[in-house]
């Protein structure tokens, strides 16, 4: 295992204390303090570069990041997800209540990670040591700008409009676009940005996949999708320039991940076991946990939010919690039909032939009535609460490509290939839908595919689609104020040029 290290450097200068996002001055350098050592060295030698790298992935595990409300609340907010009421969370989210409470928060956390991702950039330059190549600079700089940019396009997709998708009487603009290292209090104290136009920002993010791309040359680097791939900023690449509604990009992008990693897409015959393992077989990049102690807990891991069960087909065992399952609408989509859903005569009585109904399941009596629910997450690292993330895969490249050729002319052949390639590696017949109907195909197997893992919210909003509630029967419109959350108050206080999105 690596060292850790907490870096000694000025808490006020290296604060990159970007007045606009709060960011804790220790918490910018701070990576599992163990050791220290002298700020001079800090990231001169290649062991302490590789320490500071991977301190950036931490911050992905945690609650407001993929660790729960990056998977969690696209659910809840949408209609894929209603709450149990079980231990009283997502209770708020799944009813869209306005508040910053209910809503995305990874705002700071986002910013931190990426002022610790400037600094190491920074210093990737003077980087010495024997074993120090320009080839090992140029991955580290690839795996960053990687980082920065799943860092900046998730606060954008979140924070902001998407592209073709925006309320312009409310549009703030984008996010702020940072990739400077502030070094000193009076760099830190002097920048106060504003939000750029939300083109900018996808601007400034295909720049940086562009330079990642072009880092790893030929090479792919990392084998393991904990670790930032050519193929993982491929694959990046494909859903960034989706939202942008970029569709030769999309193909490009989508095309090149598939040529890789297309092989790995998994079948009717092998899907639910793929669920089963640390590892998912068609994961380009994960959030991997590998430690008990690194779990998100009882209370608010994904294991607890979505599920009671403790194992696959065991409802004698209680673990979680359940506060998030299935509205009707998806379990009918996915065709499973089910009698008196969070009653204590609960029973599934049918499944259609698709595979992917079999990872929702009757939970346990342990916490109430029991409901449906997801078994996609279930400890598979062999702890319970303590599950490998998926944030992207290779399914999602053939979803991405065949929306992008759906919508591009002459492109439906295409598009019809790409889909029934889900669709018949999932247990269905081929589709033969075209024009408009293909297209409402693709959003429907993208619900499926990714149900609970984060997707429906976001394809909903940059599709600028009202969203239906099944639990509840009420619409929430595209044009409310509760599609986006609330920019942190105290970072609106604190800079006169940063704009708060409506109705905070």
């Amino acid at each position: 295992m690596k060292k850790s290290f907490l870096y000694k450097i000025n808490t006020i200068a290296l604060a990159a204390c970007i007045s606009f996002s709060s960011i804790s001055c220790d918490e910018l350098i701070e990576i599992n303090p163990e050791t220290a050592i002298d700020a001079s060295t800090a990231l001169t030698t290649r062991e302490n570069v590789e320490a500071a790298i991977i301190g950036v992935y931490v911050p992905l595990k945690g609650l407001t990041e993929y660790g729960n409300r990056l998977v969690t609340l696209p659910e809840a907010l949408a209609d894929n997800g209603m709450a149990t009421g079980k231990s009283g969370r997502l209770v708020n989210e799944a009813a869209n209540i306005r508040g910053a409470a209910n809503h995305f928060t990874h705002w700071t956390t986002s910013y931190n990670a990426i002022a610790r991702i400037n600094y190491i950039l920074d210093a990737i330059p003077t980087l010495q040591g024997a074993t120090v190549t320009e080839d090992l600079k140029n991955s580290y700089i690839a795996e960053l700008k990687f980082l920065r940019a799943l860092y900046h396009f998730d606060l954008v997709r979140a924070y902001a409009y998407i592209p073709g998708a925006v309320v312009d009487a409310k549009n703030r603009g984008g996010v702020p676009v940072v990739t400077t290292a502030f070094k000193t209090p009076a760099a830190a104290l002097e920048f106060k940005p504003s939000r750029p136009a939300i083109e900018d920002v996808y601007t400034a993010i295909y720049a940086d996949l562009d330079d990642a791309i072009a880092k790893y040359g030929t090479g792919g680097a990392f084998s393991t999708p904990g670790r930032a791939s050519k193929v993982a900023v491929q694959a990046l690449y494909s859903r960034v320039a989706l939202y942008r509604k970029d569709y030769p990009k999309v193909i490009e992008m989508s095309t090149a991940a598939i040529d890789t990693r297309g092989a790995s897409l998994t079948n009717a015959g092998n899907y639910v076991a793929a669920w089963g393992g640390a590892v998912h077989p068609e994961s380009i990049f994960e959030i991997q946990f590998s430690a008990q102690a690194e779990s998100n807990g009882v209370n608010e891991s994904l294991q607890t939010a979505f599920t009671t069960l403790v194992q696959r087909g065991n409802r004698n065992q209680t673990g979680g919690f359940g506060d998030l399952v299935p509205t009707p609408s998806l379990l009918s989509a996915l065709g499973i039909t089910v009698t008196g859903n969070g009653t204590a005569n609960a029973a599934i009585t049918a499944r259609s032939s698709d595979v992917r109904n079999l990872l929702f399941e009757l939970g346990t009596a342990g916490r109430g009535a029991p409901y449906v629910e997801t078994t996609k997450f279930l400890g598979k690292s062999g702890f319970i609460n303590v599950d490998n993330i998926p944030v992207i895969r290779i399914a999602e490249m053939y979803l991405n490509r065949a929306e992008a050729y759906a919508n591009t002319a002459g492109g439906d052949v295409n598009a019809l290939l790409d889909v029934n390639r889900i669709r018949t590696n999932r247990g269905l017949e081929p589709s033969l839908a075209l024009g408009q109907d293909l297209k409402n195909e693709i959003l429907l197997q993208r619900r499926l595919e990714f149900a609970f893992e984060g997707h429906r919210f976001f394809d909903l909003k940059r599709l600028g689609l009202d969203i239906l509630k099944p639990a509840t029967g009420a619409t929430v419109a595209f044009t409310e104020d509760v599609i986006l959350p609330a920019v942190p108050q105290a970072d609106v206080d604190g800079n006169p040029n940063l704009k708060q999105n409506s109705g905070y």
